[in-house]
């Protein structure tokens, strides 16, 4: 390397710290902010040594010498001047001649501001970076100061988001989509986004919108973490992260955590309090602002909406679209049409769950089934069986005997009907199975202490408490740790969630959709459903708790227990997995509120009697006739002195026969439609039983009985997955060498890099297609023929592609690891070739035999790289000679491998 091409390499690396992309002049991008490109061409085919464009303009020159020579020399700056005035008309510039110059020799480094008439160079310690020559050029672009974003650091998908992101706002969009997988690093990615606007725009707040206050509290926590920053400080020691916690925010909050609800409540003026009690749905109503809001509507330049497929429509949207200046980004793992529409279907990046696996960031999932009879066709409450019933308006609860026999489905299972029973055998099936036929490839130790850490989505939060106390019963567990709910009604959700991530007694958490999204537990290697979801969108959410993967060592710090998480287990104990999810419809604009049924009892009470709440009315009398039993009429008739059937009859014929003149207002005597509802509205007793009947009932058996109808793999999907894998090999088998081999059946070697290649190319193909994935599915299609692995090294064995590309080719009848007989093939080897083989020679080949079982044919070429000491003694040996030594290695991986007799 000369003198200066040392220079430039020094150079280079300035540039690119000071946040430049340096290129060769053929290889220039506009779509690039900030570039120095190499020997760039000037007038009169002068060349820069590094021509500077900011937004596709040119704004300066640096003139680069060898480290012996004087950079500051008057003919070195007179030739930058030069440059300065020789850019060609073709190219846009900030101004003529260029504005900023440069030299340098590697070592020391001049600038002059060419603007000023008396300018001169003088020495400076750092190349300027964009954002510096932006803010002295005065230019108003918001993005022309942005630096070039280094990969270093960051996954694909990050890097891909933030680079669109700029690139996007940069054209003039003013919303932005990124779809990113679970546990792809939406919060990572928003924070690089964030500090990079911060720094380097004019950008002063950020709003930071999330789903529910503890993931604001994670957010924050994200915040506090990240530190891929100019000196590797943390964001929050750079710029001040507030989350709204008050009625006031500090003046100098550069980011802002909040949910909607909490925003709306400070636009206010509302009091503010640090809980939880501020999560919820969407309003029944359309929010309204106050006529001066707490914050100017241009208050924040940009928004951030974590989980944007949910609260940024309909009755909250007014709160958004008040900020009207602000730019929007959407962040999602599951958009639904009307997420793109909002965004102006301007998604800038679009990382699925399948790539996210194929690039080791998530695992995938494996689907084990429980069905019992209850859950799947319902049950019989039979006259005369006793019964907990607890009242739903009043919470009274009683035992009685129940009074006709009936019938129940299993919609109405922890809704209506507890069935003790149907919950223990659920979870005494997934006890006795956890270790058995779960967590079996290799053997985990049968400890229930560190049961594979497991959430479990119930219906609600009774449900939710029956789980926990059964559980208990199940695990035979009297402490409060074991098995806890994570509900609103919990206490701190924020600290449980903390703590089943990282502790070691909490095995079993129960919740209903508090962890459903967002939230991060990495060693959590079991999702059980015991609810069915409709939702598409909610499903994928709640499905991708368990995708994330985690160190092994980490994961054995709160489950010791472990090896290494490989995938995670969905127990479908609900048939979520059995059925076609909706995609739901977000309502885009303002709903109407619905009066309650008691709101509506007591306007009828008071002669407010419009169409619509009577033909209201007469509805409900009849769904609740149909669900009441006999004695439950029987005592609304008492109280009412006439049945629901007959006052709704009676209400449905009045409009039937035009007999009611029109509702004008209360003022009017409105005698007809008064006469309709004197049962309900003189007898306050029937008005509340009515209500209690609305409300309905819980029943809980005791102890109520159900029958295990089937438990196992997914035999279908298993099916599914062997017979794509056999197509793509069937179809693969001329073109991907190791298939090639292994199609033919003539023993050739194949080589650890053929395998490698083989799996990369399998992965890429479809995630399902990984070897303890495909080994698995066999095993459940069929299990007769399949030896499942006793040891991590057998699971883990390059070699079982071969096994499992030669099973799919029915070239063997039974499918195991080439690891698990190894030692015996040995053997066999030594045998057939003890009158031609050494000591000497047998024991330099025993030490190789393990290598060849789990990496697949090797050379002492091969062996030379790994250890030149002992492929000398190999070749040593086999009396000198190489040939020999990877002949008798070949024989070797014959019999091993293939069980071929050489």
């Amino acid at each position: 390397m000369t003198p200066e091409e040392k220079a430039r390499q020094k150079i280079d690396r300035w540039f690119r710290d000071a946040g430049w992309q340096v290129v060769n002049r053929d290889d220039y991008e506009p779509n690039c902010t900030a570039v120095a490109i190499r020997e760039g061409l000037l007038k009169g085919n002068l060349e820069a040594d590094y021509f500077l464009f900011i937004n596709g303009k040119a704004v300066g020159v640096l003139e680069a010498k060898s480290e012996a020579k004087d950079a500051a020399s008057g003919k070195v700056c007179e030739q930058a001047v030069l440059y300065a005035k020789s850019v060609p008309s073709r190219y846009q510039a900030y101004q003529r001649p260029l504005p900023f110059l440069f030299t340098s020799n590697g070592r020391e480094l001049y600038f002059c501001d060419f603007r000023n008439p008396d300018a001169c160079f003088k020495p400076i310690t750092d190349i300027p970076t964009p954002y510096d020559l932006v803010k002295q050029l005065g230019i108003s672009d918001y993005f022309a100061g942005l630096p070039v974003l280094c990969k270093e650091g960051l996954r694909d998908c990050q890097y891909e988001a933030v680079t669109e992101l700029e690139k996007t706002f940069r054209s003039g969009q003013k919303r932005a989509l990124m779809v990113m997988a679970t546990g792809a690093g939406k919060t990572f990615t928003a924070c690089l986004a964030a500090y990079r606007m911060l720094s380097c725009t004019p950008m002063r707040r950020i709003l930071f919108l999330v789903d529910r206050n503890n993931l604001g509290r994670q957010a924050e926590e994200g915040f506090g973490t990240f530190r891929l920053t100019e000196n590797g400080e943390a964001f929050n020691a750079i710029f001040t992260v507030n989350r709204l916690r008050s009625a006031s925010i500090p003046s100098d909050s550069n980011v802002v955590i909040s949910t909607i609800q909490r925003l709306f409540s400070f636009l206010k003026g509302d009091d503010i309090e640090d809980n939880d009690d501020d999560d919820g749905d969407e309003p029944a109503e359309e929010v309204v602002l106050p006529p001066n809001p707490n914050l100017p509507h241009d208050y924040f330049d940009m928004i951030i909406i974590d989980e944007c497929h949910r609260s940024i429509y309909g009755n909250w949207r007014r709160v958004l679209e008040y900020f009207d200046t602000a730019r929007l980004v959407g962040l999602t793992a599951t958009p639904i049409p009307q997420t793109k529409a909002f965004f102006n279907y301007n998604i800038i990046v679009n990382y699925t769950l399948e790539r996210s696996i194929l690039d080791n960031i998530n695992v995938e999932c494996r689907v084990y089934r429980i069905k019992t009879k209850v859950t799947e066709s319902g049950g019989t409450i039979l006259e005369g069986e006793k019964v907990r019933e607890e009242t739903r308006y009043t919470g009274e609860v009683k035992t009685i005997h129940n009074k006709e026999t009936r019938n129940y489905t299993n919609k109405e299972l922890n809704r209506n009907i507890v069935n003790p029973a149907q919950i223990k055998l659920i979870l005494s099936t997934y006890r006795d199975v956890v270790y058995k036929e779960l967590f079996n490839d290799p053997p985990r130790e049968a400890n229930f202490d560190y049961l594979p850490k497991t959430l479990i989505f119930a219906l609600n939060e009774a449900h939710a408490t029956n789980i926990v106390q059964i559980a208990k019963e199940v695990f035979g567990r009297t402490d409060d740790r074991f098995v806890q709910k994570i509900t609103y009604s919990a206490g701190d959700s924020n600290g449980l969630i903390r703590q089943f991530r990282n502790d070691k007694d909490f095995r079993i958490a129960v919740t209903c959709t508090l962890v459903a999204t967002g939230t991060d537990i990495k060693p959590l290697e079991v999702v059980m459903f015991m609810r069915d979801v409709e939702s598409l969108s909610l499903y994928i959410q709640m499905k991708g708790r368990g995708v994330r993967t985690i160190d092994d060592e980490k994961l054995r710090d709160v489950t010791p227990n472990a090896f290494s998480k490989d995938c995670f287990y969905l127990v479908d104990a609900a048939g979520v997995t059995d059925h076609y999810k909706t995609v739901r419809v977000a309502n885009e604009g303002p709903t109407t509120k619905t009066v309650t049924l008691k709101e509506l009892l007591e306007r009828i009470s008071h002669g407010y009697l419009p169409d619509e709440y009577l033909r209201r009315l007469a509805a409900t009398l009849s769904r609740i006739y149909h669900k009441a039993d006999n004695s439950q009429r029987d005592e609304f008739a008492r109280l009412a002195h006439v049945g629901m059937k007959e006052l709704a009859s009676s209400i449905y014929d009045a409009f039937e026969n035009n007999a009611l003149p029109p509702f004008v207002s209360t003022d009017e005597p409105n005698d007809e439609r008064k006469g309709l509802v004197v049962p309900l509205a003189n007898h306050a007793d029937a008005r509340r039983h009515l209500l209690i009947l609305a409300a309905g009932f819980v029943n809980t058996l005791m102890p109520g009985e159900d029958t295990l109808i089937y438990k196992g793999f997914s035999i279908e999907e298993a099916k599914s997955t062997t017979e794509a894998f056999e197509e793509f090999c069937k179809e693969h088998s001329d073109e991907i060498e190791a298939l090639r081999i292994i199609y033919n059946n003539e023993g050739e070697p194949i080589t650890y890099s053929m395998l490698k290649d083989l799996e990369n190319k399998l992965k890429m193909a479809n995630n399902q297609f990984t070897s303890k994935r495909l080994w698995n599915s066999y095993a459940i299609v069929n299990p007769n023929r399949v030896r499942r692995s006793t040891t991590k090294e057998e699971s883990e064995a390059l070699t079982n592609i071969i096994q499992l590309v030669r099973f799919a080719f029915r070239q063997i009848e039974r499918l195991d690891s080439v690891v698990t007989t190894s030692k015996q093939y040995f053997n066999l080897w030594l045998g057939q070739n003890q009158r031609e083989i050494t000591d000497k020679q047998r024991e330099v080949v025993r030490h190789i035999v393990d290598y060849i079982a789990f990496n697949g044919a090797c050379t002492v070429r091969d062996i030379r790289e790994e250890d030149a000491s002992y492929a000398a003694q190999m070749i040593h040996a086999f009396g000198g000679s190489m040939q020999k030594a990877d002949e008798a290695l070949q024989s070797l991986y014959k019999f091993v491998v293939l069980r071929k007799a050489a």
